[in-house]
């Protein structure tokens, strides 16, 4: 479930008011306590019997569409919040609808429909009504876009959200990736900045400056910014896993090492990637592999880079089956970063599998997609070669 629909939905769920009559209004609270527990199938529980003692409060059904989306259960989600939404005039009734039709688009956002998920966020953008939920609508959005390549009109989203809101660190962070994902660099350093400066002490912003500022070539920069969370003095658990990343970064892996398993002790499961790049970097494939599967578990892996790596490994042990269903699984998260390299290691596996014409065909898509990539002009020369003696 996504992080950012948990927590605003605790926060507007707390401000629903509570009425009605019988024990309607004991059995929302209770749903709202457990929900606040993340107790999801109990806060259902009690949802719907508060929506037996009063099935006409709308808020009831926000709720249990809340309930049911974190729970994945998105048509159920989808009926309940429907049940909301009433055509009426009325300050409250417009108010919940907004609700629901934002809860709507998490739900097929979170499905993967994106088509319908941005029908249902720009309803709730058009009610003017709650205004401080456009914001997160719009962080759906966008996202939404993302995931379907439309990189342009998600930074158009973000630039309307930061008109509006000119203090959002989030958003800068969201443009500054986009515009990096675009090649237009400077702008993405510029937003870094802005987020840097809203939250010094969000250290996740300096790693993605960093990126930026190797694209440009600026390694002095990179250096400096290194340094100052190397230099963080007395450290948190916190800040200890990212002076390991930072660490990292530095190439200082023997130094890194250490920190980096402490941290997965300690519930900080990213750090599992970049233990698996040190292990990787050492040609100590199954120890890559397996530290790079525990961040995917774990994490739920929000680009495709780890699973493009321990494709990688996969196919270095010769498990080429293994390897094409790691990649596969890569490729359903639509990453703009690392969908071109998936899409080439496939190539690469049909191949070591033997399966040339499924690996021409693909490199035959891919040339068409990226032109400009000579590499995959030597894959296709060999795989005709191969389909020739086949023939």
């Amino acid at each position: 479930m996504h992080g950012r629909y948990f927590m605003v939905a605790i926060s507007i769920g707390m401000l629903v008011m509570l009425g009605g009559c019988g024990k309607g209004p004991e059995y929302f609270e209770m749903g709202q306590e457990a929900f606040l527990k993340q107790d999801f199938e109990n806060a259902l529980l009690y949802y719907s019997k508060a929506l037996e003692e009063n099935p006409e409060k709308a808020e009831y059904y926000i709720e249990q569409g809340h309930a049911y989306v974190a729970l994945g259960r998105y048509p159920e989600a989808r009926t309940a919040l429907e049940s909301a939404v009433v055509e009426r005039d009325l300050e409250l009734t417009r108010k919940n609808n907004k609700r629901a039709w934002r809860a709507i688009g998490i739900s097929y956002y979170e499905e993967g429909k994106y088509t319908e998920a941005k029908t249902y966020f720009d309803k709730a953008l058009a009610e003017p009504l709650l205004s401080e939920l456009n914001a997160d609508i719009r962080m759906y959005l966008a996202d939404a876009l993302e995931c379907e390549g439309d990189f342009s009109a998600a930074i158009a989203v973000y630039d309307e959200l930061l008109k509006e809101q000119t203090d959002y660190a989030a958003g800068y962070r969201a443009r500054a990736y986009m515009s990096y994902v675009q090649g237009d660099y400077e702008k993405s350093l510029a937003d870094y900045d802005e987020a840097i400066r809203l939250e010094p002490e969000n250290f996740d912003l300096y790693f993605g400056k960093y990126n930026v500022l190797e694209k440009l070539g600026k390694q002095a920069e990179q250096l400096e910014l290194l340094q100052v969370i190397t230099g963080i003095e007395n450290p948190s658990e916190e800040d200890t896993y990212y002076i390991a990343k930072a660490q990292y970064f530095c190439g200082a892996y023997e130094e890194a090492l250490p920190l980096l398993m402490s941290a997965t002790e300690n519930g900080y499961e990213d750090a599992h990637y970049y233990i698996g790049e040190i292990y990787h970097s050492r040609s100590n494939y199954g120890e890559a592999v397996y530290h790079y599967k525990q961040y995917i578990d774990g994490s739920g892996a929000k680009d495709a880079a780890a699973y493009n790596q321990m494709g990688i490994c996969l196919m270095k042990q010769e498990k080429y089956a293994e390897a094409l269903e790691i990649i596969g699984a890569g490729q359903k998260l639509s990453d703009p970063l690392h969908g071109k390299q998936l899409w080439f290691n496939e190539v690469v596996i049909f191949e070591k599998m033997g399966e040339f014409n499924t690996a021409y065909e693909k490199a035959v898509a891919y040339r068409n997609k990226y032109p400009e990539d000579t590499k995959i002009r030597t894959e296709l020369e060999f795989l005709a070669t191969r389909i020739r003696e086949e023939s």
